[in-house]
């Protein structure tokens, strides 16, 4: 089923808190029932991450998995500071 876009971006942010940058965009994509491209990750990471500055969006959109030359670790560490299970990072299991 595919899910309304409020459900979708609380679910994205639920799972910012345990699951990494990567593993967040293939939810998104599973979530929208839409491949994801560029234009739609930036345009649903900025719904679901506002803190995420755009620039950094745009920077991210030269993922491999988007077409461009970036690699997974890379876009992981790119987002990071605002993705990526924070609390595990912490320590919190």
């Amino acid at each position: 089923h595919e899910m309304n876009e409020d459900a979708i971006i609380l679910e994205l942010r639920s799972a910012a808190k345990r699951l990494s940058a990567v593993e967040i965009a293939t939810l998104a994509g599973k979530l929208t029932g839409a491949s994801l491209t560029q234009a739609s990750m930036i345009t649903t990471f900025k719904q679901a991450f506002p803190d995420i500055p755009l620039r950094t969006l745009l920077d991210a959109g030269a993922w491999a998995r988007l077409g461009g030359d970036m690699s997974d670790g890379e876009f992981n560490e790119l987002l990071r500071p605002w993705l990526g299970g924070q609390e595990a990072a912490n320590g919190a299991r």
